[in-house]
């Protein structure tokens, strides 16, 4: 993929980029099934129900599912490419899976995933979506240029915020968030599971960094290390 100069002044100024048909159908397709079949193999998410409870955050996160298949693994370590125009001192940081239950009604509420004191363009996610979204899926809701804004204010996790935009990304796109960017994901009303994989790169020199432990959420912040709400950063 040609990440241009153009694409590169868009993500920094906006806080966000959708690149269209990342991977092919295949991919796509192997990508879906490595991540079903980690949901399946594993015994637990990593949250807990303070944490669902203090934030209206209800959805299976699994943590580094790279470090156990191969599949993930490879396509993660591949987006060091576009990391390195980003960032050159990028660091690959961890992997994630969310995966938002049908039946449950799962969502993710608005937040930032790392302490706003660390300043925009030094943490990046970039979010692959194995299916098409939908209204009744959720898309994904995010702020532009809020990456530039500070600390995500307190309120209603899902209320509407000025100026937020609904991302629907089709099966085999790549959505790259700044962690500072505002953003969150609707209740799935649909009849069907919805997956994303999450791949993480920082700067270097933000490993280790405190700052990594810290999530900002509407109803306040959050230490994921010490899994416990706080009210300072």
């Amino acid at each position: 993929m040609d990440f241009t100069d153009d694409k590169l002044k868009f993500l920094r100024n906006e806080g966000y980029l959708v690149i269209h048909n990342y991977k092919n159908q295949a991919t796509t397709l192997a990508l879906f099934d490595a991540i079903k079949y980690v949901v399946l193999q594993e015994s637990q998410a990593y949250n807990t129900p303070e944490f669902y409870a203090s934030h209206g955050a209800v959805n299976h996160t699994f943590d580094n599912p790279h470090l156990v298949n191969a599949t993930l693994d490879k396509f993660s370590v591949d987006l060091n490419y576009i990391a390195q125009r980003m960032m050159p001192d990028a660091y690959f940081h961890m992997s994630l899976i969310q995966h938002n239950k049908c039946a449950l009604s799962h969502s993710i509420p608005w937040h930032q995933d790392i302490s706003y004191k660390v300043g925009a363009g030094k943490f990046y996610n970039f979010l692959f979506y194995p299916q098409t979204s939908n209204e009744a899926m959720g898309g994904l809701r995010l702020v532009p240029k809020s990456h530039l804004s500070g600390k995500l204010g307190l309120g209603g996790s899902h209320d509407a915020l000025n100026g937020e935009i609904v991302l629907y990304p089709k099966a085999g796109d790549l959505v790259v968030v700044d962690g500072l960017t505002f953003h969150a994901v609707p209740v799935n009303q649909s009849q069907q599971d919805r997956y994303s994989y999450c791949t993480r790169y920082i700067d270097k020199n933000l490993v280790g960094s405190k700052a990594l432990d810290i999530g900002h959420y509407r109803t306040g912040s959050y230490d994921y290390a010490k899994k416990e709400s706080i009210t300072h950063v």
